[in-house]
């Protein structure tokens, strides 16, 4: 049987691949705590480029930290941080989330810890951000839409890039 959600759905399951919200896959294999689980590398580069809304481009930001959250096998989300300073207590995040691309595979994972199998190719179906672009004034606030782009993962370098269907864009260069 195959699901076919409509637009609203759709965004919801973003919604919640965005925000690294875990939940029990329906009809998967039956492995429990062996699919789903985070992996984390801090970085000494990041380049973090988001949307302004209007206006020209705002100057790329940084970032600290890189998580992998895989939900179930084949479902990935990819988190940029710049942890909270002494005077904020939330971090600032983007976020890609979406579906391994054919062939790329899945972390191995173990008791909710991870190892990424590397290179990990990324199809990014949703954007999520707190605390980057717009002048930060959402401060905390997690939005998420859809969009389209990819993810190329390996053990040197971690580049995100994806486009909003009305054309803003969002890109990441790092390393560990």
């Amino acid at each position: 049987m195959k699901l076919r959600p409509g637009p609203s759905s759709l965004a919801g399951l973003i919604l919640l691949l965005a925000l690294g919200v875990r939940w029990a896959p329906l009809g998967a294999q039956e492995r429990p705590g062996d699919d789903f689980g985070r992996w984390e590398r801090t970085l000494r580069r990041c380049s973090v480029v988001t949307p302004s809304g209007a206006g020209p481009v705002p100057p790329p930001a940084s970032c600290r930290l890189l998580r992998l959250d895989q939900q179930m096998e084949g479902l990935l989300s990819v988190r940029f941080l710049q942890p909270g300073g002494d005077s904020s207590f939330l971090d600032r995040q983007l976020v890609f989330a979406g579906v391994l691309a054919e062939g790329s595979p899945a972390m191995a994972c173990e008791r909710s810890r991870c190892e990424p199998r590397w290179p990990v190719q990324l199809r990014i179906s949703a954007v999520g951000q707190a605390g980057f672009g717009d002048g930060e004034a959402a401060l905390g606030l997690t939005r998420a839409e859809l969009a389209s782009g990819q993810c190329l993962l390996d053990d040197r370098a971690f580049r995100c890039e994806a486009t909003g269907p009305d054309g803003r864009q969002w890109r990441v260069d790092a390393a560990p």
